[in-house]
Order: structure tokens, then C-alpha cells, then sequence
């Protein structure tokens, strides 16, 4: 009986997906990208360019489903679970508000992690270097992407479940997505506006603003520069971890259980 009652929202959201199919277009559709993609521009001029294009391709479109449907996903999930009144039945059988938030987002980071993995394999079969010393740095570089990638993903579809469960699904999807564009493109024009000011409060908005920009490393696989030194790994590790605790805390103290 207990088995029975073991992270039962889990289970029925991970099942909701399913059914639905769009997770098996996800899937599909990763290594399809991969593969086809590169094939489309002028490879046979220079074909060693078509290994790193695909490696390109494969995390291009692992970025593409962060910014489209695992947050959507995870929105829509928060807010049916709270609107058709699961979250308020489950509280009130003795689940508590920290169970369910992992239940559903446990759910959601499930595929999230099934993305990492199908990067990860479309860089180590289709575009893995032939020399053992550069097959070597090209194994830890795909794991160090891994690592960054999903340090920045989690904490944002997190925070894109726990606003479903309180407003619309599309506001709880644009938040998110917005935070990621500016944590992946705003460094760009806000670094010299905030960084580099005078002001105190202008440098301390600097540094609370997401630095998602430091997870993409796609230049390194394209130009096979080699992972990044140990140092700098672990200050991008540290950073984005402590960004993704602060959206965890808060997407916490959002969720909401009541319909």
C-alpha cells in the first residue's frame, strides 16, 4: 500500500506527457536535427567542419527546447495540476508543499535530462574526434556542457512550474524564458552599461543578473578549443549553482496547492 502512494504525482504527470506524444517528437527530433541540419550547408568544401556542425547542432537545439517546450511544458503542468485540483487533494492527503514541487518538477527535469543525454551521444557518435588525446578533451568538454547546461535549466523550469500554479500558463512560460534571454544575450549590451558604471548599485544589478551565457559552450566544440581549465569550470559551476538555489527558493515559496 505504501508503494502505492510513492510520489504518486510524479507518476501521473510523467504519464500525462507520454500519452500526449510531443515528448517523443522532442526526442525524435534532437537526433534528426543533429544529423540533418549540417548536411544543409556547403559541407563538401571543407568536410571536417560536418563533425563539429553536428556537435553544433545537436546543443542548438537542446537550447531551442529551453526556450520552448520544456518551459511550456512545465507552465501547462503546474497550472493543470492546480486548476483540475490535484496539488489540493495531495496536500490534503499529507503530501507536503516541498513533496509535490519536486513530484512535478521531477517530472519535467526527467526530460530535460533525456535532451542532455541525446547532445551528449550525437556529440560522442557522431563527432567524436579520431585521435586519443583529442577524443579525450572532447569527452570532458560534452560532460562539462552537460554539467553547465542542466545547472542553468532546472532552477528555470522549476520557477516555470511554480508560477503555473499561482497565474496563466503563457506568463508562467514567458518569465522564464525571458530571465534565459537576457541571462544568454543581455550580458552582450548590459555589460558595459552595468559593469562597467561607477555605481555601486549599478555593479551589484550586474552581478544578480542570470549569467546563463557562461553554460553555452558551443564556440569551445566548434573550434575544438578544448574543455575549459578546472578553475574556470568550478566558477561557472559555482555560479550558476548559486543563481539556480536563489530561483529554486523562490519558485518554492511561489507554489501554490490550492485550486
Amino acid at each position: 500500500m505504501k508503494s502505492l502512494r510513492t510520489w504518486p504525482l510524479f507518476r501521473l504527470a510523467i504519464s500525462g506527457l507520454v500519452v500526449r506524444g510531443s515528448c517523443w517528437l522532442l526526442m525524435f527530433g534532437a537526433v534528426f536535427f543533429a544529423w540533418v541540419a549540417p548536411l544543409l550547408t556547403p559541407w563538401q568544401e571543407n568536410p571536417q567542419i560536418l563533425q563539429p556542425a553536428r556537435a553544433q547542432a545537436a546543443w542548438f537545439y537542446s537550447w531551442m527546447a529551453l526556450f520552448t517546450w520544456l518551459p511550456f511544458q512545465a507552465s501547462a503542468l503546474g497550472n493543470r495540476m492546480r486548476r483540475e485540483g490535484m496539488l489540493e487533494h495531495q496536500y490534503a492527503g499529507g503530501f507536503g508543499r516541498l513533496s509535490l514541487c519536486m513530484q512535478l518538477g521531477a517530472s519535467i527535469w526527467i526530460w530535460m535530462f533525456i535532451v542532455v543525454l541525446l547532445s551528449v551521444f550525437c556529440c560522442l557518435i557522431f563527432a567524436l574526434p579520431k585521435r586519443p588525446d583529442e577524443a579525450h578533451m572532447w569527452l570532458i568538454l560534452v560532460l562539462q556542457y552537460a554539467v553547465v547546461y542542466m545547472l542553468t535549466s532546472a532552477p528555470l523550469l522549476m520557477l516555470a512550474l511554480s508560477l503555473g500554479t499561482i497565474t496563466h500558463e503563457i506568463i508562467a512560460f514567458l518569465v522564464p524564458t525571458g530571465l534565459l534571454f537576457i541571462g544568454f544575450f543581455g550580458y552582450s549590451w548590459l555589460g558595459p552599461l552595468f559593469g562597467g558604471a561607477d555605481s555601486t548599485l549599478l555593479k551589484s544589478l550586474w552581478i544578480a543578473l542570470p549569467h546563463y551565457h557562461l553554460a553555452d559552450l558551443t564556440p569551445r566544440l566548434v573550434f575544438k578549443m578544448g574543455p575549459l581549465p578546472f578553475d574556470s569550470f568550478m566558477t561557472t559551476s559555482v555560479i550558476l549553482f548559486v543563481q539556480g538555489a536563489s530561483i529554486n527558493i523562490i519558485s518554492l515559496c511561489l507554489f501554490r496547492t490550492r485550486s
